[in-house]
């Protein structure tokens, strides 16, 4: 009897989970590898035909930078693809992530008109549109997340990266263009700035201290960036941009100093003396400051339509020297949104949204008239103060204050 020895061979043990996770994430790298990189050649042929060779060249390599730094930021990240409670890897990305990768898409293409040229024509919008888009996306990216219940650290931290890159991004051009001052820059670091200081703390040992949660903080950057947004429009030149950015900047400089103070030790919030120093400025920059920004905005508003209205003399004359036709479309459509606008804003009644038309009001005096301080410079600070900070006491209706401190999706207000 002959008896023969088979050798069966083990089937392979299976791979574990986080493993298969892993590598299922990294193929939707490759993937988005390949469509950013399709969107990067798509964007050479479009300027090509408007630019010549070598400054479509220039766009591309600028615009492939910032890809890359996207790229390998998304590549470190991928073992973060967990929800915020919990280890277990997620082998997909979810819609809110997919939306933020959009967003880096617009970021990125927006990064090659660093250092280049305006671009001629109706072409000139296109980097205030990128960066517009991109903001309206990176809005509801967090939104998507969390009412799909694929919210995940990735995608928290894709957010705040692509935030930060974004803002750079489009400071830089802002001052390239004209538009914004040189001293800007620094606050387009704030946030890599704050880091690196707590990052020299814990390397020389020294104490950091952990930030209070704050709704106004979200708000403050939220309006922020809308500014940087509004900036990039052609039609928006200095001095009208150089007094909104000192405006914008002032609530910014004040919130990185607070959160700095805190997280060095030099505040404490849970002292009597702080949360009673805090109150008084609470009370008086959200609560007088706006409700005399109210009254003087509405004079201000009377008397600039006062002068305009019905037959815009002073606009008319502004689009006259240019050699084109007067909007006067435009000029009613503004007009009786400020009319309309002037009731909530004075009694306080929904008063930011009645505040962003009035700041529109002055935006378009100020480009046709040149900025006066008797009557449209304040307008413009009024209204952007009511927008930003709130209607102020005496309000007679809010509806929009616990919606702006409350993330879009969440139930409960950040406090």
């Amino acid at each position: 009897m002959l008896f023969y020895t088979v050798a069966v061979e083990a089937p392979p043990e299976p791979r574990p989970p986080k493993r298969q996770a892993l590598d299922s994430l990294r193929r939707r790298w490759l993937l988005t590898l390949l469509i950013y990189a399709a969107c990067l050649l798509g964007g050479h042929q479009l300027l090509a035909d408007v630019w010549r060779p070598s400054q479509a060249l220039w766009w591309v390599g600028w615009a492939g930078l910032a890809m890359v730094v996207e790229l390998v930021v998304l590549w470190r990240v991928l073992p973060h693809n967990h929800p915020p409670d919990s280890p277990i890897l997620l082998p997909t990305f979810g819609y809110g992530t997919i939306l933020t990768l959009l967003c880096g898409l617009l970021l990125f293409l927006l990064a090659g008109f660093l250092f280049a040229p305006p671009l001629p024509g109706l072409l000139a919008w296109l980097p205030a549109l990128l960066y517009t888009v991109a903001r309206m996306v990176d809005y509801v990216d967090g939104y998507v997340a969390r009412i799909t219940h694929h919210e995940t650290k990735l995608g928290g931290i894709l957010d705040m990266e692509f935030d930060g890159l974004g803002v750079l991004i489009a400071v830089l051009i802002g001052i390239q263009y004209g538009k914004l001052p040189l001293w800007y820059l620094p606050l387009a670091l704030s946030r890599q700035l704050f880091l690196l200081g707590l990052w020299l703390r814990r390397r020389r040992g020294m104490a950091v201290y952990e930030m209070t949660p704050s709704g106004n903080r979200r708000i403050i950057a939220g309006f922020q960036t809308g500014f940087i947004s509004v900036m990039l429009w052609p039609i928006f030149t200095p001095p009208l941009t150089t007094l909104a950015a000192t405006l914008f900047a002032l609530p910014l400089l004040a919130s990185f100093l607070r959160d700095w103070l805190v997280v060095s030790g030099a505040l404490d919030p849970a002292s009597p003396r702080y949360i009673r120093g805090r109150a008084w400025i609470k009370n008086s920059i959200e609560g007088w400051l706006p409700l005399a920004c109210r009254l003087v905005g509405t004079v201000m508003a009377v008397l600039i339509l006062g002068q305009e209205l019905p037959d815009f003399s002073g606009w008319q004359a502004y689009w006259g020297e240019g050699g084109g036709d007067a909007p006067g479309g435009l000029f009613w459509g503004i007009s009786i949104l400020a009319l309309a606008a002037l009731p909530f804003f004075l009694l306080g009644i929904v008063g930011r949204l009645a505040g962003l038309m009035l700041v529109a009001l002055a935006c378009m005096d100020i480009i046709a008239a040149g900025l006066h301080w008797g009557d449209n410079a304040w307008l413009f600070i009024a209204a952007a103060v009511v927008a930003h900070a709130g209607s102020g006491h005496l309000a007679l209706w809010r509806p929009e204050d616990p919606i702006l401190h409350r993330r879009p999706g969440e139930r409960e207000p950040t406090t």
